[in-house]
């Protein structure tokens, strides 16, 4: 990515600085007035196609003051395994949900936006609240298809209670982080808890690595240059060398571990730590997570690790819904600013809506790395080719699972070019 994409998602987590404080919500519905109860009249019934597990429950708790307010509007959360794949399949055969959660940074959702599987949203009241910077940073060809609601950032949880028992301090560097891996160990712990069996997860976590091995541009850089070869790149070799050190310091059955299972053990107290995305919050807590926890980035060499991330949770309307209308009224009332704030209260993640403010103590030592310049950069498959992202991360869970080094260059190779 350019320096003028980097400079824009900088602005754009700048915008995080001046989102006012909003109180703390027992559920989530519309301000006062903004959405009026509708008379009777014909039932219509909408589907909301959710990729994000973590808020399953709370869009429930939502879709249920909706309701009350909408009572001739009913809407039905559908979630799946494979839920992008099913997604992506439903809009080439003409069979879209009404709404759909989706993550508009990435090159499918452009790709799909420029086929006109998305409504238009662009000058329509359903974005009023959603700030202006978080739009500009998703927009295709200069129009809005998409409803960003919140933020996500990467970096590695740690059990602060257990660490503070321990006497470990928290690692900035990548030798502390071996340190505080082998003290761990010592004490007969886990280090870390891995799911090596999710792709979405190891391709998270890789990405992540590699942009803190190296440095964003140099990593940007490695995948746009056709000319050096993967063998030939300091970057993939320190992250070959990482992968290895995290496979290493994983339980035992790593290689078979789903994210669920990875956030138990961590939870448990089993394992001390968990490389995730602030979104594991909701899952940690539902799990029975006792003990204190945070978060730190990823370890670098200089002891400034960066946070990577982008737009996290948004919804698109379908272009061929046949209750267009009636799809634009659930959107706005997801991004009403009660609403934001109920989820923002529960899924802890920074939201994009102007007026509302996440208080979220266990992520904020990485959080407050989205407005500090250098510290927070994009996810590195937002400028690679449509679907690459996906591939990448079965690639490279197949390298943490198998340990096949040269079928992982191969393949870096193949499809970058090189």
């Amino acid at each position: 990515m350019k320096t003028k994409k980097i400079l824009g998602i900088s602005m754009l987590a700048l915008m995080l600085v001046v989102a006012g404080c909003g109180g703390k919500s027992s559920g989530g519905g519309a301000s006062e007035g903004a959405n009026a109860k509708q008379g009777s009249g014909e039932q219509v019934t909408l589907e909301i196609f959710n990729q994000k597990s973590e808020v399953k429950d709370y869009l429930n708790q939502i879709i249920a003051n909706f309701e009350a307010e909408n009572p001739n509007i009913k809407v039905n959360q559908v979630q799946v395994p494979d839920s992008r794949k099913v997604l992506y399949n439903r809009l080439a055969s003409s069979d879209a949900p009404d709404i759909m959660s989706i993550f508009p940074n990435e090159s499918d959702f452009k790709t799909q936006a420029e086929s006109d599987y998305f409504m238009d949203l662009t000058g329509s009241d359903v974005l009023a609240n959603v700030n202006p910077q978080f739009l500009d940073g998703v927009k295709v060809n200069g129009k809005d298809y998409s409803a960003p609601l919140t933020v996500n950032a990467y970096g590695i949880f740690y059990n602060a209670g257990k660490f503070a028992e321990l006497g470990l301090k928290v690692p900035a560097t990548w030798a502390e982080l071996e340190q505080t891996a082998a003290a761990i160990k010592e004490k007969g712990a886990i280090p870390f808890a891995t799911s090596f069996k999710a792709a979405w997860s190891a391709g998270h976590l890789t990405e992540a690595l590699l942009t803190n091995a190296v440095g964003y541009e140099a990593a940007n850089g490695f995948f746009q240059d056709a000319s050096v070869k993967a063998a030939d790149d300091p970057g993939v070799q320190k992250l070959i060398a990482q992968m290895d050190f995290i496979r290493d310091n994983s339980q035992p059955d790593a290689a078979g571990a789903d994210y669920p299972d990875a956030v138990n053990l961590f939870a448990t107290g089993q394992a001390l730590m968990l490389p995730q995305g602030i979104w594991a919050v909701p899952v940690i807590e539902q799990a029975g997570m006792e003990d204190a926890y945070k978060m730190f980035p990823i370890p670098n060499e200089g002891g400034n690790g960066a946070v990577v991330g982008g737009i996290d949770y948004a919804l698109a309307i379908s272009a061929s819904t046949e209750h267009p209308e009636e799809a634009k009224k659930f959107v706005k009332f997801m991004a009403d600013q009660q609403t934001a704030q109920y989820l923002a209260d529960n899924e802890k993640s920074p939201s994009t809506i102007t007026g509302v403010k996440a208080d979220a103590p266990q992520t904020e030592d990485v959080t407050k790395l989205i407005t500090e310049d250098g510290r927070y950069y994009p996810w590195l498959h937002f400028n690679w080719k449509a679907g690459l992202d996906s591939s990448w991360g079965t690639e490279t869970s197949a390298y943490l699972i198998m340990k096949d080094k040269d079928a992982l260059l191969k393949w870096i190779n193949q499809e970058f070019g090189k």
